[in-house]
């Protein structure tokens, strides 16, 4: 017996022809249709296990042959497939019953791992249900769904440790090549990239426009906006959403360097794995120049430090640790996480495959104000009233509260020094870290 029917629901030939030799080759039985009614008419006939279905079909689109296959039969699995989405679309269809969405073009093991994703589900169902039907496929392969690594990336190299040349300085730091990456922008939803190149010592690190080669400095006193991200801006220039990788300069300890983009740093997967990774294929120069610590001498707060209010301070501390607590309703709850950094081998395993997490209540109310157009089910983890409504697991348990540490500690980067101190917050956004930070700034000696 094979391992069972899908049904493929989409108008592109090629990706058809591509899918269906995939899972022939995989043991499955294949039929595919490019139309909503064609799609159902099949499903009267016998109800497969899977339906692969196209948002943008002629006829019937997407969402209402879901919304007919849910009526007809709510046990079979559809897996959405889109070139043309975005997280709004993918929220939508999720809430209509979308075991899972996927962007195209996405790799066949990805396809594969959501399909016996999939599979399982409805065994389980079933299972429970006692349910059983004729075009019930064989699940003996069903279970063996595909081990992803726990960050879901290549491992990055180990980093030597440097230490101090004294208490409270390092030497400064560049990279040895220029590297380039792309991506897309969270906020605009573009196709976006930037440039990392090497900067000579006491440069800094500088954000530059590419369209009219305007140059902004990674500085708290260029902080325009704090609105679901970090964003500089000067004279109508913009370096929107740089807290990630703000995040993995301050980790690597990355001194001087020119970013180069249009407006907006790419969310990547929406961690900063990708960010470590780009700076390792760099390669990492330490140059003939010090650079000194912020040591915190006494207690810098924002807001009342009590368990149940919002607050961020920064201690004294012979080291630099972030301690970060959040408190939500499930499916997340309460989590809290302490960070010490001591290189960069830490940051890369503890922190940086942490994604940006959001809540469905909160990403539509951002959609109407034309607000993060980017995010996708790949870059944002999405939080339902009880479930999260990726299919992907988690990269952590914790995953929220490290992303939440990931932020802090590139917000904190924007004081242009590194900190020797203990930071604690307790359900703190851009907003306070970047108060604390200029608060800092404000006491800091002027160079």
């Amino acid at each position: 017996m094979g391992r069972g029917q899908i049904l493929i629901v989409d108008d592109d030939a090629e990706l058809v022809q591509s899918l269906s030799r995939l899972l022939y080759d995989e043991g499955f039985t294949v039929s595919a249709t490019t139309e909503g009614n064609e799609a159902l008419a099949r499903v009267r006939t016998c109800a497969p296990a899977v339906v692969l279905l196209d948002v943008w079909l002629p006829g019937m689109d997407g969402v209402e042959t879901l919304q007919a296959l849910q009526a007809m039969h709510p046990d079979i699995a559809v897996v959405v497939l889109s070139g043309h989405g975005n997280i709004a679309t993918a929220v939508h269809m999720t809430k209509l019953g979308a075991f899972d969405y996927l962007e195209k073009p996405c790799a066949h093991s990805r396809v594969l791992t959501s399909i016996k994703g999939a599979l399982a589900q409805r065994q389980r169902r079933q299972a429970s249900t006692g349910v059983l039907s004729a075009c019930v496929p064989s699940l003996a392969h069903a279970a063996d769904v595909a081990t992803v690594p726990a960050y879901g990336v290549a491992p990055l190299r180990p980093q030597t440790v440097t230490r101090p040349v004294a208490l409270g300085r390092f030497k400064q730091r560049t990279l040895c090549r220029s590297v380039v990456l792309h991506g897309q922008g969270l906020q605009s939803g573009l196709q976006t990239g930037l440039i990392l190149s090497p900067l000579p010592p006491q440069s800094g690190i500088l954000f530059r426009h590419i369209p009219t080669g305007c140059t902004l400095p990674a500085s708290i006193d260029l902080v325009a906006s704090t609105d679901f991200c970090t964003s500089l801006g000067q004279g109508g220039i913009a370096a929107r959403t740089i807290e990630h990788l703000m995040s993995a300069l301050h980790a690597y300890r990355i001194t001087n360097v020119l970013i180069k983009i249009s407006d907006e740093v790419p969310i990547m997967d929406g961690s900063a794995v990708a960010f470590c990774q780009l700076i390792e294929e760099a390669g990492i120069a330490e140059q003939d120049a010090v650079v000194e610590e912020f040591v915190v001498d006494r207690c810098y707060a924002i807001g009342q430090v009590q368990a149940d209010t919002k607050f961020i301070l920064v201690e004294p501390y012979d080291g630099f640790r972030v301690t970060y607590r959040l408190a939500y309703p499930q499916p997340v709850g309460i989590q809290e996480f302490s960070y010490e950094h001591t290189d960069s081998t830490t940051y890369v395993h503890d922190i940086a495959p942490a994604r940006t997490f959001g809540f469905v209540k909160d990403v539509e109310q951002m959609h109407e104000r034309g607000l993060l157009a980017g995010g996708r089910l790949t870059n944002v983890v999405l939080i339902g009233a009880d479930t999260i409504v990726n299919s992907a697991p988690l990269r952590f348990p914790d995953e929220c509260v490290r992303h939440k540490i990931l932020d802090i500690i590139g917000d904190l980067y924007l004081l242009g020094k590194m900190v020797r101190g203990h930071v604690r917050a307790n359900m703190t956004g851009h907003t306070e870290n970047i108060a604390l930070v200029r608060q800092l700034r404000a006491v800091m000696p002027l160079p």
